[in-house]
């Protein structure tokens, strides 16, 4: 076994074909692992897709009215406090705004207490119908913050929500099948850039090896 290992890696290009095939390996685990975690959400029943009415969240700097929510300052926010009871994947809503929204996001927290910030946020995308989409990392969210608009101060921005709600967890929104192993764009560059860099390393320290050995003969 010893020796048949040493002889493929004394191939060319036999060390960075072992790094994309452990990193492909690894990504092909990973994708059955959050395809059985979510299957097993799924039966528990905590993730499941709801619909939650604006009325539920606590609203800062938003002041209901007839067109919608109108901001009243330039940090608007639709704050949900506890959300620990269930798996959240993702937060989606369709909306119209009256002027530009200017910066858009949802901030969460993974600890009972611990304070919002940029380190624990992520950015919409644009679903085929119009929708914004957050998609949450998997780990524990326990509170959301969401600010739809980031206005001037004295420049407020209308927003109005389809249906008055938010809903957690659209199915539509959620990975389904292949999709669980399918990479995005930036993954993608990940799986091509850093296996190549992990082989270089080697390769170097491999060398550095011989070289020691080497000089101590």
């Amino acid at each position: 076994m010893k020796d048949a290992l040493r002889k493929f890696f004394a191939r060319r290009g036999a060390l960075p074909a072992a790094c994309y095939l452990l990193t492909l390996a690894g990504w092909l685990v990973l994708g059955a692992w959050n395809f059985g975690s979510d299957a097993v959400s799924r039966a528990e029943g905590t993730l499941t897709e709801q619909q939650i009415s604006l009325g539920e969240f606590q609203l800062v700097d938003l002041d209901a009215q007839e067109g919608g929510y109108t901001s009243t300052s330039s940090d608007p926010q639709i704050i949900l406090e506890d959300v620990s009871d269930r798996v959240v994947r993702t937060l989606s809503y369709q909306a119209e705004f009256d002027s530009e929204p200017r910066e858009m996001c949802l901030y969460y927290t993974t600890a009972v207490g611990e304070p919002y910030s940029q380190d624990k946020r992520v950015f919409p995308t644009i679903g085929e119908d119009g929708s914004y989409i957050y998609t949450l990392p998997r780990t524990t969210i326990v509170s959301l913050r969401l600010d739809p608009c980031s206005p001037d101060a004295t420049d407020p921005v209308t927003v109005q929500f389809a249906g008055d709600a938010i809903t957690l967890n659209d199915a539509d929104a959620l990975p389904s099948g292949l999709a669980y192993w399918l990479p995005s764009w930036y993954q993608l560059f990940c799986f091509l850039l850093y296996p190549a860099l992990a082989a270089a390393i080697l390769s170097w320290l491999r060398a550095v090896w011989q070289e020691l050995r080497t000089r101590g003969k």
